[in-house]
């Protein structure tokens, strides 16, 4: 049996994926010395370095028994899901406006922003999809998406909701000036996120930055997700 230990107790999904886990088989230690791999949350805490064993983390630098699951594309599809459904529950309880019938804005489409937009579909019919390929545009085209370029974003003065993915700064002075006053800025994006926030909050814009939505709406099922990535990545190595 397999034993494994879990020091790093700040992310709550990990407690669920500790439970996962030893429902397959493997067995929780306590020390670090009697455990044949160790599992760290998301953007761990604990100071991995002196380990002599495997390490499975998320958005960690892999190298040599170190393994980052948020790497893996099933786990990364998995999350965008998760993600998306939390971005409409960030996007009901920040604006006094209703998803329904309003006019919403995607910033970027991959796993999460086609995610987004496959949730979205029931509130509104009026969703543009700003993309930097044609490939990404006629795709969207395909869903039956509105799309416009990055140039478009300067002008975003018809949106109500606005889905940020991208990340890298593309929502700087002038396309946060177009935004109207009533309108609701998410951005979704890993750090540093793709929206100048000083300038934001001068403009008195309602933006909210919105990172690890999976891990504080829906942590079991995030958890979940997280020990099926680490038991098929050790099933994988072999360890």
């Amino acid at each position: 049996m397999k034993k494994f230990c879990s020091p790093d107790t700040d992310d709550k999904r990990i407690e669920y994926a500790k439970a996962l886990l030893e429902e397959d088989g493997y067995s929780l230690v306590e020390k670090e010395e009697n455990a044949d791999f160790i599992l760290l949350g998301v953007n761990p805490k604990s100071d991995f370095s002196h380990f002599d064993k495997p390490v499975f983390a998320g958005n960690v630098e892999e190298k040599n028994g170190v393994f980052d699951y948020t790497k893996r594309e099933e786990f990364a599809l998995k999350n965008a899901y998760l993600t998306a459904e939390a971005a409409l529950a960030v996007a009901i309880e920040n604006s006094d406006l209703s998803l329904v019938n309003s006019s919403v804005l995607i910033c970027g489409f991959g796993r999460i922003g086609r995610a987004l937009k496959r949730y979205l579909e029931p509130f509104s019919r009026d969703i543009t999809v700003c993309v930097r390929n044609e490939n990404s545009a006629a795709l969207a085209r395909c869903e039956n998406a509105k799309t416009i370029g990055f140039e478009g974003l300067k002008n975003c003065s018809d949106y109500d909701f606005i889905f940020n993915t991208v990340p890298q700064p593309v929502f700087n002075e002038t396309e946060l000036k177009s935004i109207k006053k009533d309108a609701l800025l998410i951005d979704l994006a890993s750090f540093p996120g793709g929206v100048d926030t000083h300038y934001a909050k001068l403009l008195g814009i309602n933006l909210i930055t919105a990172r690890g939505l999976p891990g504080k709406y829906s942590p079991k099922s995030a958890g979940e997700i997280l020990a099926h990535t680490v038991i098929k990545i050790l099933k994988e190595e072999g360890l």
